[in-house]
């Protein structure tokens, strides 16, 4: 497998894990010194911001993840991902239907096993 399948292997290994509700399959797609800079939070860094923002979510909601890569671009161990991204989030006991999109930047570093890890997440909504 080439290095852009790794990298859509990687995005949908993230999207399969917040579809499904494991956080600790989240947070292994993560980069341990993951920056997090969505609209409205402060900048953070490391994968207990992942881990605190998605465990209560996972808990109150049932997602749908869906994620259009418009653009790729490899820098040697570091690749950075322009998509759209459109999540449904549904309340598992009301039933409200939530969610958002717009666009999405990831980047992504190499790690020392050759394995592409979620290293940038910077969300714009619509």
């Amino acid at each position: 497998m080439n290095d852009i399948d790794k990298l859509k292997a990687a995005l949908d290994e993230w999207n399969a894990a917040l579809d499904s509700g494991d956080i600790d399959r989240l947070v292994a797609t993560c980069d341990p010194d993951v920056i997090v800079c969505n609209e409205n939070t402060p900048t953070t860094v490391g994968v207990s911001f992942i881990r605190d923002k998605y465990a209560s979510r996972m808990e109150q909601f049932d997602f749908e993840s869906k994620v259009d890569i418009k653009e790729i671009q490899l820098f040697g161990d570091f690749a950075v991902l322009v998509t759209h991204f459109d999540v449904k989030a549904v309340h598992k006991e009301t039933k409200e239907v939530g969610g958002g999109k717009g666009r999405l930047v990831i980047g992504y570093r190499k790690d020392q096993h050759g394995e592409w890890k979620m290293a940038l997440d910077v969300d714009n909504n619509e």
